[in-house]
């Protein structure tokens, strides 16, 4: 049997932000802060979240489950319910899974913050400025998202430019405000990260968004769109600035010393208990 619809009708019953967990020999809970609620009173067998999991990635254009690995992502909305992101990875034979609901509406960015006023923050470090990287750090993915898409929407009612945001899986569609949004999905509307980047180049943006890159030909090509002028955003999961750089620098050798050139700054985005943004503001010396 599977619980798909009754999670999915579960998550959609709140236009918030939720998370549902599914592991063999437990009953499906939320996660709310640090507790965990109850979603059905099952105790959940190996089979059963296999089956669920597929219904899952048919929602998402990839039906059945024979061929989705160990682990993996993907993302799918329902209309009137939300956007869900799908993350699943296997331990000791059996699949973990994570149901995490995004709202529709993407969160305003103030009422995200602890201090309102750090919005300034993000309005002067996201301004077209000539180009140049802005990356931005977060321990916590959901946190990072939400955040970011706070900063683009916020973005995409103040300023008239053109974004350009590439994932793997989008979290949120933002509709077209003051500012033209183009959003490209990899694996669903081109088949690699580093062919995105490519095609971007040719639409000038002023800012470009793209969640971890990771490859020297992803970073070549995002050292072209700011050379061009763009702001390039960048996400990535770091401690700190100092992990960011040591990362990059192994990842990168060949590449880092000019990677740094362009580096404007680093933001890293922390969250207290309740939920609640706090920035902190790495300036960067490209020396």
């Amino acid at each position: 049997m599977n619980y798909a619809g009754k999670i999915l009708t579960y998550l959609g019953e709140s236009d918030r932000y939720s998370q549902v967990l599914m592991i063999a020999g437990a009953p499906p809970v939320e996660k709310i802060g640090n507790q965990f609620r109850i979603v059905i009173n099952v105790v959940l067998t190996p089979e059963e979240i296999r089956e669920t999991l597929a219904v899952f990635a048919g929602h998402a254009r990839r039906p059945g489950s024979a061929d989705m690995g160990v682990q993996g992502i993907f993302a799918f909305g329902i209309p009137k319910q939300g956007r869900f992101r799908i993350h699943y990875l296997t331990q000791r034979g059996s699949i973990f899974v994570s149901i995490q609901r995004m709202p529709f509406d993407v969160p305003n960015l103030e009422s995200l913050l602890a201090q309102p006023a750090q919005s300034a923050l993000v309005d002067g470090s996201l301004a077209p400025s000539g180009g140049g990287f802005v990356i931005i750090t977060a321990t916590s993915p959901d946190i990072l998202t939400r955040f970011i898409y706070a900063a683009l929407a916020r973005l995409n009612e103040t300023k008239n430019i053109v974004i350009y945001i590439l994932e793997h899986q989008l979290s949120f569609l933002l509709k077209h405000r003051n500012s033209i949004v183009v959003q490209v999905e990899v694996g669903t509307d081109i088949p690699t990260l580093t062919e995105g980047i490519r095609n971007g180049l040719f639409l000038e943006p002023d800012l470009v968004y793209v969640s971890n890159p990771k490859t020297p030909d992803e970073f070549a090509g995002l050292m072209c769109a700011a050379q061009a002028g763009s702001t390039v955003l960048i996400s990535t999961i770091a401690i700190n600035q100092e992990h960011l750089l040591s990362d990059l620098k192994k990842r990168l050798p060949d590449d880092f010393p000019l990677l740094r050139h362009y580096i404007r700054k680093t933001i890293n985005v922390s969250a207290d208990p309740a939920g609640m943004i706090t920035l902190k503001e790495n300036k960067f010396d490209p020396q």
